[in-house]
């Protein structure tokens, strides 16, 4: 099993130890992959509930930075070789498709076949209401925009008529991504309609978790759940599963467990979401999980 860790995009240690230097020394000590998170926007008091915390508070300070996802990605791919690059996960509903698209591509040439696009729904309604989308809408959008994604990276899309968008004939979408055909999408969420989406329309898995191997663990059945969904949608051909796993109030040892732990269930990979504010027990836990599962 491999392992990914999240890079500090969402506060202050974007600057400081800066995110160049963040993801350098991640790849340096043997991450696989490097990921981002997104928000466009956040909301101060926000009434929306936040799924990944027991009481439904979000679990950071909003007024800290958060850089856009895909200007992270191009800024990280230009100093880094090997390690793949992913988005954990972006609000695919809140975006235009074809814009979308286009700057998956753009990332996914000039890093050279690097790209992993994880996508989500989304759980911040006042966030998709600012940038002009209907929150209810969002899953079937999300489902749209996939298809019309995948569409856009065949260079061509000779017209598009959806409930939520559509394209003039002709649409010609230059570059397309070096990896065909496409690079993979990855649904994320671990409900069960999360789970029934990314066997219909995802190229893998991308759910979140804390730091528990109790809870990791928990995990391998709904793996298998996808495996027969898969099946039951007809859909054949890779399907990747990683999981991401909330590291900030972890110990070392419980973020090795939890690796660990995801091996045992059967993920390709696990991604540490690790807190950056002293960046050397980042990539000391990052190192010892890496050689924990090797």
């Amino acid at each position: 099993m491999k392992i990914g860790i999240s890079l500090p995009t969402a506060s202050r240690e974007a600057f400081s130890p800066g995110l160049a230097s963040a993801a350098q020394h991640a790849e340096e000590e043997g991450a696989a992959s490097l990921w981002v998170n997104d928000h466009l926007a956040m909301v101060a008091g926000a009434r929306s509930s936040y799924p990944y915390s027991a009481d439904g508070h979000i679990t950071w300070d909003v007024s800290e930075p958060q850089l856009e996802a895909f200007a992270s990605l191009a800024h990280v791919a230009a100093v880094t070789t090997t390690a793949r690059l992913g988005t954990a996960v972006l609000v695919l509903p809140q975006r235009h498709p074809v814009e979308v698209a286009k700057a998956v591509a753009t990332i996914d040439v000039l890093s050279g076949g690097r790209l992993t696009l994880g996508v989500g729904a989304g759980w911040l309604a006042e966030e998709m209401h600012a940038l002009g989308y209907s929150f209810e809408q969002r899953t079937s959008r999300m489902e749209e925009c996939i298809r019309l994604l995948r569409a856009c990276w065949t260079g061509r899309v000779d017209g598009f008529d959806g409930r939520h968008f559509t394209t003039p004939p002709g649409l010609v979408m230059e570059p397309r991504p070096l990896q065909e055909p496409g690079p993979p999408v990855l649904v994320g969420g671990a409900s069960a309609a999360a789970r029934r989406r990314a066997a219909r329309v995802g190229d893998g898995w991308l759910p979140v978790t804390d730091a528990d191997a109790s809870s990791v663990t928990a995990f391998q059945p709904r793996l298998a759940e996808i495996t027969e969904l898969r099946k039951t949608y007809s859909r054949s051909g890779p399907f990747t599963s990683i999981l991401k796993i909330n590291c900030s109030r972890a110990s070392d040892a419980e973020v090795v467990a939890a690796a660990v732990a995801a091996r045992q269930a059967g993920f390709d990979e696990a991604v540490l979401d690790l807190p950056w504010s002293v960046p050397e027990r980042a990539l000391r836990c990052l190192r010892h999980a890496v050689k924990a599962v090797s």
